[in-house]
């Protein structure tokens, strides 16, 4: 009996402490397993880390544009005669959902982001002959409106456009001949570059970028000049002034090109004429906010609804830029309409936006801005090379909106917007 009771003290601590132990551990091992975190109040859910890279990029297509409904140049022959009907994005019926991914997409919706079918607006023609978008939710009807909508492309909707838009795969240089260039304007702008003469557009030539180049890419006529004939050229006859990054203008072609705009002219100046020419020209629309990117390919999404400056290209692409390219501040949001951003350029910039490209009407002309170049600038020997083709057109995303506004200077579609705008051109700076 005593031998009992001897052992009964001696085990029963320990049986108490093994049964403790074995509790913890089970506990432990439930915590462990669990993806939940039981709180005071309620459950929270752990998220589960997500790759940052989407599915792969569709490989360009050059029969991609067979099936579109509506081409630039097909709205125009279409005068009169179209069924009015919104303009909306691909994406907007996801962002009405209110469905997020954080960068991350389904096949379904990145064939969305990358869909190039543009709206069909009704088009109306101006007693000059030029053309004006009205009906429905349309380009022209939107910027009228933009004192309901201030900060295109910087606001709500654009933030969804950011956030929703998948990842592409890394961007890989391809080589792309100019017969690719002169098949993507063919079919987004049938029979249009006939129309172009050397006049047409004027480049002004810079010391690091070379829109030129592109521009016979895609078999249009042109005239180059230096940087100093600027103020002594005859434009009266020409459609598009372009400004190539590293022109240091006088303060005479800055008056030059200030009239040029105001008068109807369409403008179009990449990367470092930003502080040289808009900033002076244009004071108190955008400005450099003293940052610089680094020589690389970022992502590119389309933040911003345009039937003209953004038919026919992907939602979603990658962007060329250059070493010390200057990084656009908005100064005035209700003016300006911002096409194009990076989710890898806002870690570069200080206002955290990433602005690539964008737009503004300037008295009865416009502005398109490209933050990098037009020009292919693969920093290779050979310049045939491409950095950044988009998906399924095969040519940058930059290249194809700047093009997209050339070809709208063409045609003056934008007239109708810019004389409404309410900028009086004769204001001194």
């Amino acid at each position: 009996m005593d031998i009992l009771k001897w052992t009964h003290t001696i085990y029963r601590p320990a049986a108490l402490l093994l049964s403790l132990t074995l509790s913890v551990a089970l506990a432990s091992g439930n915590a462990y397993a669990s993806e939940w975190i039981d709180g005071d109040i309620d459950e929270i859910p752990l998220n589960k880390p997500r790759a940052r890279r989407g599915p792969a990029a569709q490989v360009p297509d050059e029969s991609y544009a067979d099936d579109r409904s509506m081409q630039p140049a097909r709205m125009r022959q279409m005068r009169g005669n179209l069924n009015q009907s919104p303009y909306q994005s691909s994406n907007q019926n996801s962002i009405e959902r209110g469905e997020r991914n954080s960068g991350q997409s389904s096949r379904d919706e990145e064939n969305s982001a990358l869909d190039l079918t543009p709206p069909a607006p009704v088009l109306k023609t101006n007693s000059n002959g030029s053309l004006r978008i009205t009906g429905g939710v349309s380009s022209a009807t939107m910027r009228a409106s933009a004192g309901q909508r201030p900060n295109r492309g910087l606001d709500r909707m654009a933030a969804q456009f950011l956030q929703q838009a998948p990842y592409l795969d890394q961007a890989k240089i391809a080589t792309v001949q100019p017969a690719l260039f002169k098949a993507w304007l063919e079919r987004s702008h049938p029979g249009q570059s006939t129309q172009f003469t050397k006049n047409t557009v004027v480049e002004v030539k810079g010391k690091w970028d070379d829109c030129g180049h592109i521009l016979r890419n895609f078999g249009l006529p042109f005239t180059k000049i230096t940087q100093d004939k600027l103020a002594q050229t005859n434009l009266s006859n020409s459609k598009i002034l372009v400004i190539n990054c590293g022109c240091e203008l006088s303060e005479a072609s800055i008056q030059c090109v200030r009239q040029f705009v105001s008068k109807g002219g369409y403008l179009l100046s990449t990367d470092w004429a930003l502080d040289s020419c808009l900033k002076k020209a244009f004071p108190g629309y955008v400005e450099w906010n003293g940052c610089d990117t680094e020589n690389s390919v970022v992502d590119a999404v389309v933040v911003d609804q345009d039937p003209i400056l953004l038919a026919g290209v992907p939602h979603v692409a990658h962007w060329k830029l250059e070493d010390k390219s200057q990084i656009v501040k908005v100064i005035r949001g209700k003016s300006v309409q911002v096409l194009a951003r990076s989710r890898d350029l806002m870690r570069q910039d200080a206002d955290q936006l990433g602005i690539l490209a964008l737009s503004f009407p300037f008295g009865e002309g416009r502005v398109l801005h490209l933050v990098g170049h037009f020009d292919n600038n693969a920093n290779l020997s050979f310049n045939t090379a491409l950095p950044d083709p988009a998906p399924i057109i095969g040519i940058g995303l930059r290249q194809a909106i700047a093009t997209n506004f050339i070809m709208a200077a063409l045609h003056g579609d934008f007239t109708a917007e810019s004389a409404s705008s309410g900028e009086n051109p004769q204001v001194k700076y």
